[in-house]
């Protein structure tokens, strides 16, 4: 199929058994960061859905700062109370979503980012709001989502408010992922195939050709769509389980990857991406189109990073997903 400026197309409805991904070696949990934001609530209600859905451990985690040493031991302790009772709050929501079930509680002391990406070494995913409430009790910062999307080893779900982002299991619009042939978009695939089908939902894959550097490779653009075809099936193949019954269609856009992606997320239950692709800056750990996404997106934003499944970071082929 010729590269065109836009061009959709069906890739595959999945059957037939898959072999395991790389990712069980993680801990089969999720982790949460509440600070007591309605974006963290949100948050909240996404990760125990898909503990849920996935049958996953759920641990929710308040990170306070406080006072430096120097002050004053009782304001440390009045501040240490609140943020005891912010993570109650947080942990009692979790539990009336997943009645009968445990959730661990963990109440750390530091900077946000750093203290959950920590976290993110054993989970399977980590889950925040966006743009939480600061000051004094509040900690989960639109800059606390974007350094967890670019340090996390684990992939890295960002919600919205409650007004803006759907209610879990409220929207059923396909889960859409964009690729352009880094390792990172790799995985970004293979999370959103595995996504979609825990859920039974669509994928749709965007392949944006546009700011893209040129390859003479798998994602040459005069054979783009080809490529993108063989590609998910190929990663689809990888996924460990069932896959009978999933849907997955794809779009070659001219357009610029994060307009592309814009334009497609409105009708999107989850957006996807990886956490840096091809483009000329690739020597930061969260890319333009990443960033941008967590910047502008109003749908969960979920971002991946290729890693080995022992967390060393490795740039992964999709055999190993």
């Amino acid at each position: 199929m010729p590269f065109s400026s836009f061009a959709s197309f069906d890739v595959f409805a999945g059957e037939g058994p898959s072999r395991p991904d790389g990712w069980s070696s993680a801990r089969r949990e999720i982790v949460v960061g509440f600070d007591g934001s309605p974006q963290s609530r949100a948050a909240v209600e996404w990760a125990a859905r898909e503990c849920r859905t996935r049958w996953m451990e759920l641990t929710v985690c308040h990170v306070w700062d406080g006072p430096h040493a120097e002050r004053e031991a009782a304001v440390t302790g009045q501040r240490r109370t609140l943020a005891g009772g912010i993570l109650t709050d947080g942990v009692e929501l979790a539990e009336r979503l997943l009645p009968g079930r445990t959730v661990r509680s963990i109440l750390a002391r530091g900077a946000a980012g750093p203290e959950l990406v920590s976290l993110g070494r054993t989970a399977r995913m980590l889950v925040v709001g966006r743009r939480g409430l600061g000051g004094v009790s509040g900690v989960l910062l639109g800059s606390v989502s974007a350094h967890v999307a670019a340090y996390a080893p684990c992939p890295v779900l960002a919600v919205q408010r409650p007004d803006v982002t759907p209610r879990p299991g409220s929207g059923q619009g396909p889960v859409v992922v964009g690729v352009d042939g880094s390792a990172c978009s790799l995985a970004a695939l293979g999370f959103a195939l595995s996504h979609g089908r825990a859920h039974r939902l669509p994928v749709h894959v965007i392949h944006a050709c546009a700011d893209t550097p040129h390859r003479t490779g798998r994602f040459a653009r005069s054979a783009a769509g080809e490529d993108v075809r063989r590609w998910v099936e190929e990663v689809a193949s990888a996924l460990e389980g069932d896959r009978r019954g999933m849907v997955v269609t794809a779009t070659v856009s001219g357009e610029p990857p994060l307009a592309a992606l814009l334009s497609h997320g409105h009708r999107a239950s989850l957006l996807v991406v990886g956490s840096r692709g091809l483009g000329p800056l690739r020597a930061r750990l969260l890319g333009s189109v990443s960033r941008g996404l967590l910047h502008h997106a109003s749908w969960p934003v979920a971002v991946v990073r290729s890693r080995s499944p022992h967390g060393r970071g490795r740039e992964l082929s999709f055999r190993e997903l």
